[in-house]
């Protein structure tokens, strides 16, 4: 009887344990489940906060590499921005054009697929380097760029967090609203991430009647870039850096027969073309801190603007000179074009810059390697001027005289 009871009793026990193991087991399966999922809200009113908020959300965005962000502005796809290392890529719908940007042998390229050769374009390149920047800027932080607060303005956020299974969605609106002459005006951005990877942002900005949006789609996995064949001009066998002719833009301007030159501003470098005895020089100069804020300074719209400018830079001493006129095409070459037609030309590898065609002159500009020439021409026997035409309707056109006329910005500065 004894043994029997002493049985039992361990039985008993080898049972409760048993259960308090399953319960134990369920319990923690339980608490497990339920800390997979989490919901975290903030909510702030202050510039200071929204910004910090702002910042911590957008963080990396701009300089993601590789990325994708298609813009839609209401509710039009405007273009797509595509980085992949070193190559970009720009498909602007609007004027229906795709371009390609990238680096080789550390200088910078642009490329469209309707060019033969690319041209080295650092300033280009790094414009479009900056396009995420630039949108985010005007979508979302160019609002908090500076720490005052702003009489009449309010700021508003609120960020939400779900987190479930070891994966996070987030979205952050930001409101700022302000109100002038009793005309309300209100900015919302509401962006969306997965993770720490932001993937949407609808920005809308509100004015009375009027209104605006633009929505941003952000991708960072697939991206590739393919280049359209090329070669490469090397453009710096043609020019070299020599003694200038003149002391001043304004000695060089006076020998060119010009009014005024037309001044190139690069940060503080200031650069002019001028075209003198049959050569073409690119002037250089660098404006101390004085004549750049002075320049910075000029109203843009007054009506004497360039006169301002001139006084200004026309004084200056040039630095640089650069002689690059075996880029360009000599006289001879350009009388030899006369009697051929402009589709002639094209076939040749200029491309179109411009016209001015009317009953009583015609004058059509083509460039080539950056350099803009001046065509005269005969119209084609009754070309309607008066009616609508395409570039390509001149192609006909007889040249009767051809001269240099400009250089393109993209080309300079020549380094």
């Amino acid at each position: 009887m004894r043994s029997l009871e002493k049985e039992r009793k361990n039985m008993t026990n080898t049972l409760k344990k048993t259960v308090l193991s399953a319960l134990g087991a369920l319990m923690i399966t339980s608490l497990c489940g339920c800390s997979s999922e989490s919901t975290v809200e903030v909510n702030v009113d202050t510039k200071a906060e929204v910004k910090k908020l702002v910042d911590e959300f957008y963080a990396g965005v701009a300089d993601a590499n590789p990325m994708e962000m298609t813009t839609v502005v209401d509710g039009t796809q405007s273009g797509i921005f595509t980085r992949e290392g070193t190559k970009l890529k720009y498909e602007d719908n609007v004027n229906n054009m795709v371009m390609y940007m990238f680096e080789e042998n550390g200088k910078k390229y642009f490329l469209t697929e309707d060019m033969d050769q690319p041209t080295e374009e650092e300033y280009t390149y790094n414009m479009y380097n900056s396009t995420p920047e630039m949108v985010l800027t005007m979508a979302v932080l160019g609002y908090f760029q500076d720490d005052q607060q702003e009489e009449g303005l309010t700021y508003s956020a609120t960020k939400k967090e779900v987190t479930e299974n070891g994966k996070t969605q987030s979205e952050l609106k930001v409101t700022i609203t302000a109100e002038q002459d009793g005309t309300k005006a209100e900015l919302t951005s509401l962006g969306t991430k997965t993770d720490d990877k932001v993937n949407h942002i609808t920005f809308s900005i509100t004015q009375g009647e009027q209104s605006m949006s633009q929505e941003l789609d952000f991708k960072y996995d697939g991206i590739s870039i393919t280049l359209p064949e090329y070669e490469i001009f090397d453009i710096s066998d043609y020019y070299e850096h020599t003694d200038s002719p003149f002391k001043t833009f304004e000695e060089a301007k006076k020998a060119a027969g010009k009014e005024t030159l037309s001044y190139t501003i690069y940060d503080n470098l200031v650069v002019a073309v001028v075209n003198h005895e049959g050569k073409l020089y690119q002037l250089s100069s660098e404006m101390d801190e004085a004549t750049t804020e002075a320049y910075n300074g000029i109203d843009f719209e007054a009506d004497d603007y360039s006169e301002q400018v001139d006084k200004l830079l026309d004084p200056l001493a040039i630095t640089d000179c650069v002689d690059f006129t075996a880029l360009s095409l000599d006289q001879k070459t350009l009388d030899g074009y006369v009697g051929k037609k402009i589709g002639e030309l094209i076939d040749e590898g200029f491309g179109q810059n411009g016209y001015g065609i009317s009953e009583e002159s015609s004058v059509i500009y083509l460039d080539r390697n950056d350099i803009v020439y001046e065509f005269e021409v005969t119209l084609p026997e009754g070309f309607d001027t008066e009616k609508d035409f395409e570039f390509e309707d001149l192609y006909d056109c007889v040249v009767t005289k051809g001269s240099y006329n400009d250089t393109n910005t993209s080309l300079l500065p020549l380094k």
